[in-house]
C-alpha cells in the first residue's frame, strides 16, 4: 500500500466544522456548471467544515442541485459567465476564508480575468489557481504578480502556456515549473504520470494515480481536494503533495471497482472519503521540513 507523504490528524471529540475550514471556491458557466461543483464536493468529502461555491447567477441553482451540503454566492453574470462587477464581489465573499480555490469552469472572459486579477494580490487568503485560471494568469503576465500562499495546478499544455517550454519535453516542463516557483513563491503541481509537485527548493514525485484518471472532471476534483487541506491549516507544500496523493489514490480505488477506461469524475469523487480515510490510518509523521525526492 502506498504511504502518504504526511498524515492528517484525528479529530478531537468536542470538536465542530468551524474547525475544520471555510473554503471558498470560484467558478463556473453557463454550460461548465458540473466543474465548480465537482471541486466544491470534492471540498466537503476531503474534511471541510464549510464550503461555498461563488458561481454566475445564472449557474447557481444547477450547482446548489449537486449536493445539498455546498452552499452557494450567486455572482453578477454577463451571457453565462461572471461580469466584471463579480470582480468587486469576491472582495466580500473572500472574507473569512480559510482558504479559496479559482478556475473551474471559469471561462476567460472580461469578467473572469478581473475576478483572477483581484486574488492574485490577496495575500492573506491561500489560493489554489486551475483551469482557465491559469490561462488567465498567462495571457495578462499575472504570475510576476502573484504574492503569499498559492498552489498552482496546471496540466502540460496550461503550463506551456504560462512558462513556453513545450509540453512535449516533461523534464524541461518540470525545470521551468521550478524557476517559476523559485520567481514566484508558489508551488507547483506538475499534473502528469506521474504528478510532480514543485516548490522553490524541492520537488517530490507522486505513487499513487492511474491513466484511468485522464478524463473530465479529474483536475477539478483535484482542485477541491487540494482547497480543502489549505483550509485545514496544512502548508501550500504539504497541502499540493497530499492533496495530489488522495486524488491518485481515489482513482485508484474507483478503477478497482470500474475499470480505468470506466472510470468518470463521478466515480473518482466517490472515491475521495476513503482515499482521505487511509491518508489518516497509514500516514506517516508529518516531516518538520519538506524532503526532496528525486
Amino acid at each position: 500500500m502506498n504511504t502518504p507523504p504526511l498524515r492528517l490528524t484525528h479529530r478531537q471529540t468536542d470538536a465542530h466544522k468551524g474547525n475544520f475550514g471555510r473554503v471558498l471556491l470560484i467558478g463556473g458557466s453557463r454550460g461548465m456548471s458540473g466543474s465548480i461543483a465537482l471541486s466544491s464536493i470534492a471540498a466537503l468529502k476531503t474534511g471541510s467544515g464549510l464550503v461555498t461555491a461563488m458561481v454566475p447567477s445564472v449557474c447557481l441553482e444547477t450547482v446548489a442541485s449537486f449536493h445539498p451540503g455546498v452552499m452557494t454566492i450567486p455572482a453578477s453574470d454577463e451571457d453565462g459567465h461572471f461580469a466584471v462587477a463579480a470582480s468587486a464581489e469576491v472582495i466580500d465573499a473572500v472574507q473569512d476564508v480559510s482558504a479559496l480555490g479559482c478556475g473551474p469552469g471559469i471561462t476567460t472572459q472580461k469578467g473572469s480575468v478581473a475576478i483572477v486579477e483581484h486574488l492574485v494580490s490577496m495575500s492573506h487568503v491561500p489560493r489554489v489557481f486551475d483551469a482557465d485560471a491559469l490561462n488567465i494568469l498567462s495571457r495578462s503576465n499575472l504570475t510576476k504578480r502573484l504574492t503569499g500562499d498559492i498552489v498552482l495546478t496546471p496540466h502540460p499544455g496550461e503550463l506551456e502556456r504560462i512558462t513556453g517550454v513545450s509540453r512535449k519535453s516533461r523534464a524541461s516542463q518540470i525545470a521551468a515549473s521550478q524557476k517559476l516557483a523559485q520567481q514566484t513563491g508558489a508551488i507547483i503541481v506538475v499534473k502528469g504520470g506521474p504528478s510532480v509537485v514543485v516548490s522553490p527548493q524541492d520537488k517530490w514525485v507522486n505513487t499513487t494515480g492511474n491513466p484511468g484518471m485522464a478524463t473530465a472532471g479529474s483536475g477539478d476534483v483535484l482542485t477541491g481536494i487540494i482547497t480543502s487541506l489549505l483550509g485545514q491549516g496544512l502548508s501550500t507544500w504539504n497541502a499540493a503533495r497530499l492533496g495530489v496523493w488522495i486524488h491518485g489514490l481515489a482513482g485508484d480505488l474507483a478503477a478497482r471497482k470500474h475499470s480505468q477506461p470506466g472510470l468518470t469524475c463521478v466515480e473518482l469523487l466517490e472515491s475521495v472519503g476513503a482515499a482521505t480515510a487511509k491518508a489518516i490510518a497509514d500516514g506517516g509523521a508529518e516531516p518538520s521540513s519538506p524532503t526532496a525526492l528525486e
